[in-house]
């Protein structure tokens, strides 16, 4: 068996090992409730009860049999925008996120693989974006530009791009200073199926355990922009902007609760499946099921 060989052997048990991850309890706890919530999502229009943005006369009506959630100020079925607004949420969340690893993946890659001024670049800006808080950061470039979804989408990227780009520069550096990749280059290997064939499968474990954590957090991220006024716009059915409104009528608890439960169930759930991926490509995890 070659070296080459030998020292590719982690990265595949990794692959291996994720089945395997999927049966702990929180694993399958957080693959339900993702599943769960893309198929609210995507049948939204079907399961909803009532219109979200149907006004009725019956404000602030506690949880009952007509209105499973209650209404809010307006007498609109809270039931019926929180389903809603997993329309909203969740794909605005992935795209987010997807831009965010282009950005600062693509970023990231070539400071790693070309190194100098331009490792030195890129770095440099990714530590201007760490220096700020994110949430203050983003909330100045969403007022500079001004409120709504597009924007605040907008900053969160303008503000997640630095994390991706850190990682993909760090696991870039690390597989083009490895022994499997030198020896392929003694071997004449060039440089393209280098980057195709040793680098990319390397980083896809950690790039997809970052995209999950990302996700959530960018969940979080987008609610606190819209909590703030920042995000999305009335009358829009966003959860973070349901729950400002419930925390102006404490009285009224049902309607800031249940959409706050929402948010905390798709980022855990989110949290748990990153969790998970990261323990299948933890190489010490790795070692030690080795030996066992």
């Amino acid at each position: 068996m070659s070296s080459v060989t030998v020292l590719r052997q982690p990265v595949a048990s990794a692959w291996r090992r994720i089945p395997g991850a999927w049966r702990q309890p929180l694993t399958v706890v957080g693959l339900v409730v993702v599943a769960a919530w893309l198929l609210v999502a995507l049948l939204a229009p079907w399961l909803a009860p009532h219109d979200p943005l149907a006004q009725g006369s019956n404000l602030y009506q506690a949880p009952s049999a007509t209105h499973l959630l209650g209404t809010d100020e307006l007498g609109r079925d809270v039931f019926s925008r929180v389903l809603w607004g997993a329309r909203i949420s969740i794909p605005l969340a992935m795209l987010l996120v997807v831009l965010a690893f282009l950005i600062g993946g693509t970023l990231g890659g070539l400071a790693g693989y070309l190194g100098g001024w331009v490792d030195e670049l890129v770095m440099r800006g990714a530590d201007f974006v760490f220096a700020v808080p994110t949430i203050l950061l983003a909330m100045a470039v969403v007022a500079a530009l001004g409120p709504g979804l597009f924007h605040a989408v907008l900053a969160v990227v303008l503000v997640s791009w630095p994390g991706h780009a850190r990682v993909v520069r760090g696991l870039v550096r690390t597989i083009m200073q490895s022994e499997y990749v030198a020896v392929g280059r003694l071997l004449g290997s060039p440089t393209h199926r280098a980057l195709a064939v040793d680098v990319l499968p390397n980083i896809a474990g950690p790039v997809s355990v970052l995209a999950a954590l990302e996700t959530g957090n960018a969940i979080l991220l987008l609610s606190a922009l819209s909590f703030l006024g920042l995000g999305a716009r009335p009358p829009d059915p966003e959860w973070g902007s349901m729950v400002s409104t419930g925390a102006q009528h404490f009285e009224a608890w049902w309607i800031g609760v249940f959409p706050g439960i929402a948010i905390v169930s798709i980022v855990l759930a989110f949290n748990f499946l990153g969790d998970s991926l990261r323990d299948a490509f933890d190489p010490k995890t790795i070692i030690k099921a080795r030996g066992a």
